[in-house]
């Protein structure tokens, strides 16, 4: 299980964490309505500095990634344990670890421009509307 950990869980694990997620637009109090991304809960939101700016929010950020994570870690052991044994080969993990690292690459490239840090959301939300897209796809519908 280590090896499907290290070889396969993780890089996929980075690439479905950044590559398909959910968004969200939120009416938050005193501020204008914003949109929030991140399942299942929300991590990163536009700034209200600048319209260029994100608010991103560390511990919501570390709960959904270790959520997919276990994900995949179940699948994977229900998979290797009843049904056949993976053998993780050497060029589908290299292959994959290339898509994480450049999924990565792209996601902070996008959101490293004028990004504030918290360690958690520190405001209320009501929840307006929502669905689930690609990182590349656009949110319509919002306001």
């Amino acid at each position: 299980m280590k090896q499907l950990t290290l070889k396969l869980v993780l890089p996929l694990t980075v690439i479905s964490f950044f590559v398909f997620t959910k968004w969200m637009c939120a009416q938050v109090v005193d501020v204008p309505n914003s949109m929030l991304q991140g399942f299942p809960l929300p991590y990163i939101c536009s700034g209200w500095g600048s319209s260029m700016s994100w608010q991103f929010f560390v511990l919501e950020f570390a709960i959904d990634f270790l959520a997919y994570f276990l994900f995949f870690s179940v699948i994977f052991y229900l998979i290797d344990r009843f049904i056949y044994r993976v053998k993780p080969y050497k060029a589908i993990s290299i292959t994959l670890y290339i898509i994480a690292v450049l999924t990565l690459c792209l996601q902070i490239l996008f959101y490293s421009h004028d990004t504030t840090f918290y360690l958690h959301r520190y405001f209320s939300i009501k929840e307006i509307a929502s669905g689930y897209a690609f990182f590349w796809q656009s949110y319509r519908g919002c306001f």
